[in-house]
């Protein structure tokens, strides 16, 4: 059997992210060396090695992170056999302390728990010993791998800098491997030429990011994306019946044909527990839908799997899009193809239809009722609506010093409210009326107004639009951004008082 294989070395384009990275944070540790090896085997087996060499430099390194005083190796002794190779630390006088026997632990993965089909599943602690300021703890282990198949991504960055990160790959030559190694701009690892089927360097490698609201990893740092072999696909049938949940399909109908299928959609997500753990542990297989629904538990691939085979219990021409599920629905008499998230309750979108599309509101309620509370000294306050689907960027998290980009959905949102004021006793807008209206090019503008008019009435018109690149605030673009969610999220709340003279009932619930 002809076997494949393809290697894509992936690295972010903004030239800020190959330099330095700005960090607010002193280093608590530091690798001097990462190595990650993959030996596909002519026996139809794999070795998978992993090597470590961390330095640890502060307190917090040896007491407040798990991943530096212990190591946590997750393993499956169904297809795996995991062999530790040599587990020590080097002391600062050089010494060197091997970890006793007592210090490997078998447990079950918190990924596993509440889930009986897979609590066969193992975690392996190493809980490392004789750990001080400037030690050296090393680690290497080797786990060995019933099948071929391999669909590996590996982020070449970790929360400390890392001064050598290697990762090779080893396939027999008998086997007719093709391989392709796809790179962008920027600073790609050096690849070697010295006998490995693929074999690169990447080294002086800051630490990752410490920031809210950022874009996906394989977007901000190094990425080599290994795919090996031919994987055995789960048998999906058409039909796949689940008798049991009879009873749930009926509880969860709608005549409304989206709102049905989302029922569904949402009942897997909130009640199918998720055991989250790379699928290489289970050989990359989804479980049956009806051993999924009948045991309350599965991982997202099996979660999908599940919510798949409901909608089409129920009536639905239904299929899998990658980690999405598209669903056609009778709207007015027409068929209408929708796209479902299975990894959050986003409402449906048109199959084909921009994601930004979806993210203009438009909102005109006039006549609000006042809604406000009592906040004392004749005061009260009134926090406005908030509307599904809005932007929900937190400012106090965007720090004023910041070099990591700014992950951000685009939107277009209007809203338009008139709020009606009690009669008695006589309240007025506290403050001058609000109006802020301006661009900034490339990101996107704002406009706000709040106003008493005439009739007592408040006047409330806010509008914001996002429209940055692939969705990306740059570097460059994070001041300006950061002003226009300040501003955005100052302006939430109306205020308003009593006017002098007028009595107050301090009971009064504004």
């Amino acid at each position: 059997m002809k076997k494949t294989f393809k290697i894509i070395t992936a690295i972010v384009l903004f030239s800020v992210f190959s330099s330095s990275f700005s960090v607010s944070y002193a280093q608590d540790a530091e690798y001097n060396l990462i190595r990650r090896t993959y030996t596909i085997n002519s026996d139809g087996t794999m070795d998978i090695s992993y090597r470590k060499e961390i330095k640890l430099l502060r307190n917090r390194a040896i007491t407040a992170y798990a991943d530096k005083g212990e190591t946590f190796i997750l393993y499956n002794p169904a297809i795996d056999k995991l062999t530790i190779n040599e587990s020590y630390t080097i002391r600062k006088d050089g010494s060197r302390v091997q970890t006793p026997a007592n210090a490997f632990i078998d447990q079950l993965p918190s990924q596993c728990e509440n889930c009986g089909r897979y609590n066969g599943i193992r975690e392996r602690a190493v809980i490392h010993t004789a750990l001080e300021y400037d030690c050296i703890i090393v680690l290497d282990y080797t786990i060995h791998r019933k099948g071929t198949y391999l669909d590996e991504e590996i982020i070449l960055s970790e929360d400390c800098p890392v001064k050598k990160y290697e990762v090779i790959f080893d396939s027999p030559k008998n086997f007719g491997s093709i391989y392709t190694i796809e790179s962008f701009d920027g600073n790609t690892p050096k690849q070697l030429k010295d006998g490995h089927t693929y074999h690169c360097v990447a080294t002086d490698l800051p630490q990752n990011f410490n920031d809210s609201y950022l874009p996906d990893a394989d977007y901000l740092y190094p990425v080599v994306k290994i795919t090996y072999g031919d994987k055995q696909h789960d048998i999906i049938l058409e039909d796949e019946k689940i008798p049991e949940a009879v009873d749930l399909i009926g509880e969860l109908h709608d005549n409304n044909q989206l709102t049905y299928v989302t029922n569904i959609r949402d009942y897997v997500i909130d009640n199918i527990h998720t055991t989250d753990f790379p699928m290489s542990l289970v050989g990359y297989n989804t479980s049956p839908a009806k051993e999924t629904f009948l045991s309350g538990c599965g991982t997202p691939a099996d979660k999908l799997r599940l919510a798949v085979a409901l909608m089409r219990e129920a009536g639905f021409r239904t299929y899998q899009n990658g980690n999405h599920i598209e669903v056609t629905v009778k709207e007015d008499g027409r068929e209408m193809d929708y796209t479902l998230s299975m990894t959050e309750k986003r409402p449906a979108r048109l199959v084909g239809a921009a994601v930004d599309e979806q993210r203009t509101i438009e909102i005109t309620k006039e006549n609000l009722p006042w809604q406000g509370k009592n906040i004392g000294g004749g005061y009260g306050q009134m926090t406005l609506p908030t509307e599904r689907g809005s932007i929900n960027i937190d400012p106090a998290r965007l720090t004023s010093n910041r070099k990591a980009p700014v992950k951000v959905r685009n939107c277009n949102e209007k809203y338009h409210y008139t709020i009606l004021l009690p009669r008695t006793p006589k309240r007025t807008l506290v403050g001058k009326p609000v109006n802020i209206n301006y661009s900034k090019s490339g990101i996107g503008s704002i406009k706000i107004s709040i106003k008493q008019l005439d009739d007592g009435t408040i006047d409330v018109v806010r509008e914001l639009s996002i429209d940055v690149q692939d969705g990306i605030v740059s570097p460059k673009q994070y001041k300006a951004f950061r002003q226009l969610m300040q501003d955005w999220n100052q302006y939430k709340t109306v205020t308003i008082r009593s006017e002098k003279g007028q009595p107050v009932n301090p009971n009064y619930k504004f």
